[in-house]
């Protein structure tokens, strides 16, 4: 479903149009891929929680149940039963560090999560086609955009943490 324009047929829109609406569309995309995380995690024996938890884990190095709870929000005893849960279903190993043998490290089982890669690449193989449609200069632009969007979300996710003030009506402040 198109996400719909405020004013389609203003052709020269301003600036602030021009953003509000890429907001609106970012937020549309954002809402379908939380849908499809959930699918996916139900295809793989996870909760979504899990899932979006074993991504981190593979995009960092060296993760540890310490890491993870500060870039989730989630409790260490959350985070000890999500590993425990993402453990269990094979697609995380724990390894000490072997200059600490009080941390661990969170690996990822590199088959386990290959698999998960290879349902990815089949369900966004026509996204992937429209991005080749890009100049090299442009994927550019879209990487910064990328790289900066992200880094306004986790900014945003960490102010609203702290927002006591912020809370909708009726909700009561966790304290994270």
């Amino acid at each position: 479903m198109p996400v719909k324009q405020q004013n389609p047929a203003n052709t020269s829109r301003s600036k602030e149009a021009r953003i509000a609406e890429l907001e609106r569309k970012i937020r549309a995309a954002s809402a379908q891929r939380t849908l499809y995380s959930g699918v996916l995690a139900s295809k793989l024996g996870l909760n979504q929680t899990d899932l979006e938890c074993l991504f981190i884990i593979t995009l960092g190095q060296n993760v540890t149940p310490g890491q993870l709870a500060v870039e989730t929000g989630l409790t260490t005893g959350a985070i000890t039963g999500v590993v425990d849960r993402i453990q269990r279903a094979g697609y995380i190993e724990r390894k000490r560090d072997p200059r600490d043998r009080r941390r661990w490290f969170l690996e990822p089982v590199p088959h386990r999560i290959e698999e998960i890669r290879a349902i990815n690449r089949r369900a966004f193989a026509s996204w992937t086609e429209e991005l080749g449609r890009y100049s090299e200069a442009e994927l550019d632009l879209l990487l910064d955009f990328s790289d900066r969007n992200y880094l306004a979300a986790v900014n945003a996710t960490v102010a609203l943490r702290q927002d006591t003030e912020g809370s909708a009506p009726g909700m009561k402040s966790s304290g994270h």
